[in-house]
């Protein structure tokens, strides 16, 4: 199954992340820092309050 997480660098993203992960989910992370992101199948660096940005 597919998932976006929205805030994937934060406490609940992280943890969210993790256990999609070990059931082996695809996982799509937006973070506006994505060192905090843990391992994931793709990683998109943006801010969600600056629209330009997600463009």
């Amino acid at each position: 199954m597919n998932f976006t997480i929205l805030g994937g660098g934060g406490a609940v993203g992280t943890e969210l992340a993790r256990e999609l992960g070990r059931e082996s989910h695809h996982l799509t992370i937006v973070s506006r820092n994505p060192k905090k992101v843990n391992k994931s199948d793709e990683i998109i660096s943006a801010d969600i309050l600056d629209s330009v940005k997600l463009d």
